[in-house]
């Protein structure tokens, strides 16, 4: 029997320690003021998604080296482990597209410390302007892990100031990370998961030095941009939703991107009609499907589009992840986010991407990885993460057997129009659900039965039953997926909802849907939990449900002063 949430706000999914990544955000009006800002909110965090900004232990360091260094009061700190990361996240943070958060160039300082043998870049920048200068940090993914900040903190009696670097000129080499035996180790448990069960034979399998890793999902899709825009400085076309951070990266790069919301067979001819006139195009990104409306595009049509036309096709699989689908036979590079159900226990982020040797792109990708690529994934994160999927494929059967249960347990409400549930995000009911039948992998002795991964969306026919489902939902809710307890939020209220909403609600992003990642309970629990919230909707009449989100968007507090999912008012693409 479903029994309430003991987890505080602000804390992680138990148990807690120090690098956890969840944080519970529970009642619908505190994820509008959390994502307003909402400082008596943010005050109140014990944990976050480390890559939202600097936390914890990570914090700890900056706040260490900032006081030996004497950085001035009211003035912060960022670092990172090249220099190059400098100049990327000024140019973003005196974008025009940081609006009102922009920074002044003048305003950002460069320092470099060295502590145990690794070499730190830091960047300077005002307090009030901090999520405005820590763009690379939050979008990019480029900041060191909880775990490298626990380590340097020990070893600040070892700390060497290098001195400060004007404009960013001129600094020291780099250092970067050590590898460890757990790197090879999970290069080659990527690569043997890639190979296995395969759609198809190919003539090729994916070695493990075809496999880079990195200290978050979003470094390895921004390492794969720029290796890829590095020769091909062309528009990115982008099919389905995305995540909010390869949205602003996308957009701000040279070529800029064109977006294709929905998906289907009309946004494909729409770009195919693009490229006949002549259109450019440097990469197509996808997430396979996509989160959070599980919409998954023609993959096949695209492969061709993409060999006639001469562009290059990433697939992020991190929804369907790679032990329920192999699109080597489509994709010249496969992105995950390790951070999610292949890691499985929220308590460390990572990403990978993996070179497809069977295609034409794959000896240039090949060579600009081979100059450009540095280990930044600490060696204790490695060895964590290598330890955590161990079980990776057990997980992912209960994970798919979660989500199909509780899916089909919606849908049947869907299809009830008595019943406050409009639609269902997940396959078979997602739209372009049949696109991802040509790439699951075949049954196999130690994964027999192939699915869909742990997370779908439900969407609701107002906003009034969507709060009063999520207020009397007996699950820990926040950011994140593929961990070891069901998670919920609304996910585009919450990271969609100050970031051009109608446009994203034009091509599916309802902001009347709550998003689910289910973990590892059983059917049962799951449906006794979501059966409970379905019936307090119904005896909760006629809720106002807009004068809510209103009130609690009028009453944030301090909401100017900090941006913790990093929503950003912006034109929509096209």
């Amino acid at each position: 029997m479903a029994t309430e949430i003991q987890t505080p706000f602000g804390h992680s999914l138990p148990p807690e320690g120090a690098h956890t990544i969840t944080f519970h955000v529970p009642k619908w009006e505190s994820a509008i003021k959390f994502r307003e800002g909402d400082m008596s909110l943010v005050a109140r965090l014990k944990s976050i998604y480390p890559r939202f900004m600097p936390f914890g232990p990570s914090a700890k360091l900056t706040q260490e080296i900032g006081a030996r260094i004497n950085i001035p009061q009211g003035r912060g700190l960022v670092g990172f482990l090249s220099p190059q990361v400098w100049h990327t996240n000024r140019r973003h943070a005196v974008s025009e597209f940081r609006k009102e958060k922009a920074v002044k160039a003048e305003e950002l300082k460069y320092h470099v410390v060295e502590i145990d043998g690794i070499r730190l870049y830091l960047v300077e920048f005002p307090m009030q302007k901090v999520m405005g200068a820590i763009f690379m940090w939050q979008h990019g993914g480029l900041g060191f892990s909880t775990r490298l900040g626990e380590h340097l903190v020990s070893k600040m009696d070892s700390l060497e100031y290098l001195g400060e670097f004007p404009d960013g000129a001129n600094p020291p080499p780099p250092t970067y990370l050590p590898e460890s035996e757990s790197h090879e180790l999970l290069r080659k448990r990527i690569s043997g998961l890639l190979s296995r069960s395969t759609v198809q034979e190919y003539p090729k399998q994916v070695q493990s030095d075809d496999i880079y890793l990195y200290q978050s999902g979003m470094a390895a899709i921004l390492r794969c941009h720029e290796a890829i825009v590095k020769s091909r400085p062309d528009p990115i076309a982008v099919f389905g939703a995305v995540f909010h951070s390869t949205w602003h990266l996308f957009e701000e790069s040279p070529g800029g991107l064109k977006h294709y919301g929905k998906a289907d067979e009309n946004d494909l001819d729409e770009f195919e009609k693009y490229l006949e006139q002549g259109g450019k195009c440097s990469y197509a990104f996808t997430e396979f499907p996509s989160n959070p409306i599980l919409v998954s595009t023609d993959l096949i049509r695209l492969r061709k589009l993409a060999d006639k036309y001469g562009f290059w096709i990433v697939v992020d699989d991190t929804l369907s992840s790679f032990c329920n689908i192999d699109v080597l036979s489509v994709a010249d590079v496969v992105m995950s986010s390790l951070t999610k159900s292949f890691s499985g226990y929220a308590d460390l982020i990572a990403g990978s991407l993996a070179l497809n040797p069977n295609l034409a792109s794959y000896n240039t990708l090949k060579n600009t990885f081979r100059e450009d690529y540095h280990n930044e994934f600490f060696e204790a994160d490695a060895k964590q993460l290598f330890k955590n999927s161990d079980d990776y494929l057990a997980r992912s059967a209960i994970l798919n057997r979660n989500a199909a249960t509780l899916s089909a347990y919606f849908q049947g409400l869907a299809e009830d129009a008595g019943t406050p549930v409009a639609k269902v995000c997940y396959p078979p009911y997602a739209p372009g659900s049949r696109n991802l039948l040509p790439f699951l992998r075949k049954p196999s002795p130690e994964f027999p039965k192939v699915g869909y991964g742990c997370l779908f969306s439900v969407e609701f026919r107002t906003e009034a039953e969507t709060i009063a489902f999520y207020d009397n939902l007996a699950f820990h809710n926040g950011p994140h997926l593929g961990a070891h307890l069901t998670l919920a939020m609304p996910y585009n209220a919450m990271i969609y909802g100050k970031d051009n909403p109608e446009y994203h609600a034009s091509y599916g992003m309802s902001p009347n849907q709550i998003r689910f990642s289910v973990g590892l309970e059983d059917e049962p629990y799951l449906l006794d939990v979501c059966k409970r919230a379905i019936a307090a909707v119904k005896e909760s009449g006629d809720l106002d449900g807009k004068k809510l989100t209103e009130t609690a968007m009028e009453q944030a507090d301090g909401k100017a002063a900090v941006d913790p999912l990093g929503g950003q008012p912006a034109a929509s693409a096209s």
